[in-house]
């Protein structure tokens, strides 16, 4: 619990990156040295949320010293990929939300729209084969705990930074986590139903 707790708040200060209540951001004298604190900042922040991460899913996989290094010398690159294509899929998103918005038509839509679908295939592609690329070092049933693990751990953030936000009045951002988090329930709710297929486990 003491490690989640450090995870939120890593998390949370990560999210509020950019801001001008960094310390280091506020020391630095120019745009570049500001822009270099934070991006300092943000890969320490990273690099300790990654840490907590990679500790709580050996644990809830119930790994030895040796299958754990047979494990993240596969899983890691595989997430590095899937964060990339992630990424790319959230810019086309906000493209086709600036579209939306502006005065464009049908045909300027079609292409992002096409653009999104793609990288939602590419990041199911890439999770099914990292699923195949993990079977000779995990059980069928450590693979399931997996999926179940990313799903749970990614939740359990978007919750309690939403919760640790509205907690100290802090208003920026607080409506699309609130947004995100009707999604995942509604989604949750398809998925009990058998509406929908079960997501990706690193989306």
């Amino acid at each position: 619990m003491k490690q989640i707790k450090q995870l939120v708040f890593f998390a949370a200060a990560l999210l509020l990156l950019g801001g001008s209540s960094i310390a280091a951001a506020q020391d630095a004298q120019t745009p570049e040295q500001r822009k270099a604190a934070q991006q300092t900042r943000r890969q320490e922040l990273m690099e300790k949320i990654e840490k907590l991460k990679y500790e709580r899913m050996k644990t809830a996989l119930a790994l030895d010293d040796e299958t754990a290094v047979k494990f993240f010398q596969i899983y890691k690159p595989a997430e590095k990929e899937v964060q990339e294509i992630v990424k790319q899929r959230n810019d086309e998103m906000r493209k086709l939300t600036l579209l939306m918005n502006g005065a464009k038509t049908d045909a300027d839509v079609d292409p992002v729209m096409q653009k999104i679908r793609e990288l939602n295939q590419k990041i199911i592609t890439r999770q099914e084969k990292l699923d195949g690329e993990l079977a000779p070092v995990l059980s069928p049933r450590q693979r399931a705990r997996l999926l179940v693990f990313e799903q749970q751990f990614n939740r359990r953030i978007r919750e309690q930074i939403a919760q640790r936000q509205l907690g100290n009045g802090f208003n920026p951002r607080v409506q699309e986590l609130r947004r995100e988090l009707m999604r995942e329930r509604m989604k949750n709710r398809m998925l009990k139903r058998g509406i929908a297929k079960p997501p990706g486990g690193m989306r």
